[in-house]
């Protein structure tokens, strides 16, 4: 029996001798969270005044500013950026209650020392890849999934609608709140244990970074078998598939996951990406007296982020990069192209790689 069938099991046993309350307050010692019986509880605890507190909860939707993104794919996705106020009391919240729960190993964002690469390392060895997303992630999630994730975890249903109100806006979880993410993760724990228990007896891999999931085995007919269950598990948790972005690809095509071009024993961003690369920094170099010194920052600290991540996923492409890098560069400091007193710290740091 694994520990969280032995909670199970042991919560089951303490509910027949412990009244609801008890039970709630015993969960919530048990993952040493704090104990809030009212408003007042919560506002002793966050330093926030009752008066704010209930205005932030009964008025969620005042208290976010709303912007679109353009989607790759086409379309908007909506921003809610939480006030000063809200994004606190969601700090708060995020540090004291949701961090302290576990979600499933499956889950590789939104965690500590997790990334899209610790994502793909669990399909390394297998050589083909299914790929689903879910539509609209985050404001799919519902207040009610919200509100019964703080009731289930031992709040009272009175402190359990504050802390889901102050968590959602409009009735679902935005993107752009400070909580979202770990709540995220936290209501896909049961989709994440039904898949995981559902595709690991057929020897598939499984992941699921936010809303992109993923599953790999060394067979394409493994993967084909398991789509109309994986379909019926994923719906009967009240989530949609986005139809356009489900693929299944093998060794002959091209194999990404989570934007990583994925190979049977390793992975990095691709040849595409590092070309794309390299062009940007030749360019960078060679029109850098040109360019204004905001856009010579800006695209200096865009070099730099990039090849951060470059670091994290494919060292070798990184190191490939920053040599050819610091070859442009010096060559353009012997034709006295470029002064190297004027370069900007994001670049230097590249440089100095």
């Amino acid at each position: 029996m694994n520990s969280s069938s032995m909670f199970v099991s042991k919560l089951a046993r303490l509910s027949t001798t412990m009244t609801d309350k008890s039970k709630k307050s015993y969960l919530l010692q048990l993952f040493s969270l704090p104990i809030l019986n009212n408003l007042e509880d919560l506002s002793v605890c966050t330093h926030f005044s009752k008066k704010i507190l209930y205005r932030l909860s009964k008025f969620n939707s005042k208290h976010y500013a709303r912007f679109s993104i353009p989607k790759k794919s086409g379309g908007n996705r909506e921003i809610l950026c939480p006030s000063l106020e809200m994004k606190a009391i969601q700090v708060w919240i995020l540090r004291s209650i949701l961090e302290k729960i576990q979600v499933s190993k499956a889950a590789t964002a939104f965690r500590p020392k997790t990334s899209i690469a610790q994502n793909v390392d669990q399909h390394l060895g297998n050589q083909y890849v299914y790929c689903l997303d879910l539509e609209n992630f985050f404001p799919s999630i519902s207040y009610s999934k919200v509100y019964t994730i703080f009731n289930t975890i031992g709040y009272i249903p009175h402190v359990a609608h504050i802390l889901a109100s102050l968590c959602t806006c409009d009735g679902k979880l935005p993107q752009g709140a400070v909580t979202s993410p770990a709540l995220s993760n936290i209501i896909c724990l049961r989709l994440d244990n039904r898949l995981n228990a559902y595709v690991g007896a057929k020897n598939i891999s499984y992941t699921r970074y936010a809303d992109d999931i993923c599953f790999s085995a060394l067979s394409d007919s493994r993967l084909w078998g398991i789509r109309n269950t994986v379909k019926r598990i994923i719906e009967s948790e009240k989530f949609v598939i986005n139809k356009q972005k489900t693929r299944m690809q093998g060794p002959t095509g091209c194999r990404k996951i989570t934007g990583l071009v994925f190979n049977k024993d390793s992975y990095g961003v691709g040849r595409k990406k590092k070309r794309v690369l390299r062009a940007k920094i030749f360019n960078y170099i060679s029109t850098f007296t040109s360019m204004s010194p905001d856009v010579q920052l800006k695209t200096a600290q865009h070099i730099h982020g990039w090849i951060s991540f470059l670091n994290s996923v494919d060292s070798q492409g990184c190191q490939q990069l920053t040599k050819f890098s610091k070859i442009v560069f010096n060559q353009a400091v012997v034709a006295k192209k470029i002064d190297p007193a004027k370069i900007p710290a994001p670049f230097l740091k590249v440089l100095s790689r």
